[in-house]
């Protein structure tokens, strides 16, 4: 099976050749597996570790992005938030927010002139598109995803910032709606041109947003509803009435509550099963939900990866493909992007177990 063959089948819940496989790594791993394996470009990694879904987006030409004096940089468009690189623990460095600019609004006056969380459209190129998939499509046929979603609540703390932004949710109606509403100018629009971009040649439209910890969803239920899923509705039904596409949906933690009203809304693809929070049980949601849900992800980057031995690790890719992978509906993947702490040999262990086969270059 080519790579799209592959996950096509597993998101029509049929059986292929093996478990199709994606990758995500902090970029000191990434690095580090190209030193490892003498590669310097990102595709060819990819394909040396077997991975089966490739991604394409437009091209910002925005006002340059700035770093600040102290170390912090702007991430995504032009006054959007800051980060810094802080060192992790375990090795490499997290990117950590540092300013929300939204973090001074207090009234609904205060969003007047100010802009949303894709910026200005003038600020994206979607004629480079195309390009990308050829380039793509000279290699191989892989699975082609591109991102598009509302403006939900992560997106929006790191706006605002989380306790504020949660504080204005639960005591001020008026102003939570109108800092939704200004998120999500031409976030629509900018999902739309992407897909149009492509010509039929994306297969999926990747997004989403944490809703959850490690222990519980960080709202309830009935603020979802009330405040984000009729903008999940109203987003997700544009796109699937215009475009033969798949729904990617991304929160980490414990979203096991949050998932009927997820499937509600049009998502079809789960990222990223944290396997690791309360209620996340593989068993339980390939038995709930496995008919109406592709899951992706379920490989532990807290504990397995980093800390399990290789036949350890070995024995839980494969009990894990057993569960989700039964009858399709599994896309193999870390749980989150995998960090310093994970060594290059279960990296390699993880995916040789799944495909099959030796890595080698």
């Amino acid at each position: 099976m080519t790579s799209y063959e592959r996950i096509k089948a597993a998101v029509s819940h049929k059986r292929p050749d093996r478990v199709p496989c994606d990758f995500s790594a902090e970029k000191d791993v990434i690095e580090n597996l190209k030193a490892y394996f003498s590669i310097d470009d990102m595709d060819d990694l990819l394909d040396v570790l077997g991975v089966d879904r490739r991604h394409v987006a437009p091209r910002y030409v925005g006002p340059p992005l700035r770093t600040f004096e102290d170390g912090s940089y702007e991430t995504g468009i032009f006054g959007g938030p800051r980060k810094k690189d802080i060192p992790a623990p375990g090795g490499g460095v997290i990117e950590t927010p540092v300013y929300f600019p939204w973090g001074d609004i207090e009234t609904t006056d205060d969003l007047k002139d100010r802009y949303g969380t894709m910026g200005d459209m003038s600020w994206w190129d979607f004629t480079s598109i195309p390009n990308q998939i050829d380039e793509l499509e000279d290699r191989g046929q892989y699975w082609i995803t591109t991102h598009g979603d509302p403006a939900g609540l992560q997106h929006i703390c790191q706006w605002v910032g989380d306790e504020k932004f949660m504080m204005i949710l639960a005591l001020d109606d008026d102003l939570a709606m109108a800092m939704i509403e200004k998120a999500n100018e031409h976030r629509l629009e900018h999902a739309i041109k992407a897909l149009e971009a492509g010509g039929g040649r994306i297969h999926e439209l990747n997004g989403g947003g944490d809703y959850g910890n490690q222990n519980s969803l960080m709202i309830s239920k009935g603020m979802f509803r009330k405040y984000f899923k009729p903008l999940y509705v109203k987003f997700y039904k544009e796109i699937k009435d215009n475009f033969d596409v798949e729904i990617f949906f991304h929160s980490c933690g414990s979203v096991v509550e949050l998932i009927p009203e997820l499937i509600e809304v049009g998502v079809t693809i789960l990222d990223p099963v944290q396997v690791s929070a309360r209620g996340m049980e593989i068993e339980k949601l390939k038995r709930e939900y496995g008919s109406k849900l592709t899951f992706h992800g379920a490989i532990d980057i807290q504990q397995l990866l980093p800390y399990a031995s290789e036949e350890e690790l070995r024995r839980e890719v494969r009990r894990i493909i057993s569960v989700l992978g039964d009858g399709g509906g599994y896309i193999l993947a870390p749980t989150h992007a995998i960090q310093a702490d994970t060594t290059i040999a279960n990296i390699i262990a993880m995916y040789e177990e799944a495909q099959g086969r030796k890595i080698s270059i």
